[in-house]
């Protein structure tokens, strides 16, 4: 049975950010396999790993079998699919946000997977703001 259990894959700004926000909605682990990125995460008092991410029995030591949201961010796009795929394909996670520095690479796991794609985010409040301006 799983129980609100999520694993954040990237401790950079992002994926720091993320786990703050939720370090008191849900049992979070946070890995990364720089473990100096750790240092800099301030008012996060839950679990991190320092580790490879896309080895399969890194991730089942750190829960994945129970992980009801795994969020990867790490800033390669082929590590972040991968993992995703992982979580849908073996681990069956329902809940998987991955950041997509290319968002043509959406349309690969669009169907199963959250994607957060900086570059079109950055492009929507652009085009916002100057509507805004135009009236």
């Amino acid at each position: 049975m799983r129980s609100n259990n999520t694993i954040i894959i990237g401790a950079g700004r992002l994926g720091g950010t993320i786990a703050r926000s939720l370090n008191n909605l849900a049992n979070v682990v946070i890995i990364d396999k720089n473990k100096d990125k750790f240092n800099k995460l301030q008012d996060y008092s839950g679990f991190v790993e320092s580790g490879d991410a896309t080895d399969l029995e890194f991730l089942e030591k750190n829960g994945i079998a129970t992980a009801d949201r795994v969020i990867a961010v790490t800033d390669d796009d082929n590590v972040n699919i991968f993992i995703a795929d992982v979580c849908c394909s073996l681990y069956n996670v329902k809940d998987i946000y991955i950041k997509l520095k290319d968002s043509r690479k959406r349309s690969l796991v669009e169907e199963r997977v959250n994607c957060i794609c900086p570059f079109d985010l950055s492009l929507d409040s652009f085009e916002k703001q100057r509507e805004g301006e135009s009236k």
